[in-house]
């Protein structure tokens, strides 16, 4: 990477976690362009040299931000397997979900930021760079060739336990309500064990 391409990079990365930081503490509706180009010590005009608008910005964000939470979760997933953890596709995603929950209840912040904003677009876009920009429904059907069940309408299998997921924990994890996180999670994981059961080819 030349100067000029790496400066560029820093700018976009300074107004990023500028953005963050005041989409986090205000909230996006009360935050201008200008506010985020002061924060990043930037003049207004910058911001237009390499974001369209401050939804541009929030969009980039969430997708970056899911994509570390999800590449964090799958490289743990990665670790239990090879310790013969695993022993089935149900145990895999449930690791999955149980990594991705632990991670947003550890960052209250993040989970209010995405959690209402994580579109199934930007969940099946997420891309895993350790393995070789395999995105997560790639990594989903790696764990089902290796499983010995098979499962219809995988895309949308996948697509109802992220949404079950997403909009289950952001109440318990914030307000503790219905009930604690770890009552939720029981439950949640029994009604996944139930989505998974429900797309499974019998026969």
């Amino acid at each position: 990477m030349g100067k000029i391409e790496d400066k560029k990079r820093k700018k976009k990365e300074a107004l990023l976690k500028s953005a963050y930081q005041l989409f986090t503490e205000k909230g996006i509706d009360n935050t201008s362009i200008s506010e985020i180009a002061g924060n990043a010590k930037m003049a207004k005009g910058t911001f237009y040299l390499y974001f369209k608008d401050k939804y541009e910005v929030q969009d980039c964000l969430i997708a970056q931000k899911a994509n570390l939470i999800f590449e964090k979760a799958n490289k743990k997933l990665d670790d239990w397997i090879e310790h013969g953890n695993c022993r089935s596709f149900e145990d895999c995603v449930i690791f999955l979900a149980d990594c991705i929950i632990d991670q947003l209840n550890e960052n209250p912040s993040l989970l209010r930021f995405i959690a209402k904003n994580l579109s199934w677009g930007v969940f099946s876009n997420i891309r895993f760079q350790e393995k070789d920009n395999q995105n997560c429904m790639d990594v989903f059907d790696s764990l089902l060739e290796q499983s010995e069940k098979q499962y219809r309408q995988k895309e949308l299998m996948i697509y109802m336990i992220v949404e079950l997921v997403n909009a289950t924990c952001y109440n318990v994890i914030l307000y503790d309500a219905p009930v604690a996180l770890e009552k939720l999670k029981k439950e949640l994981y029994e009604t996944i064990r139930g989505i998974l059961h429900q797309f499974e080819c019998k026969g």
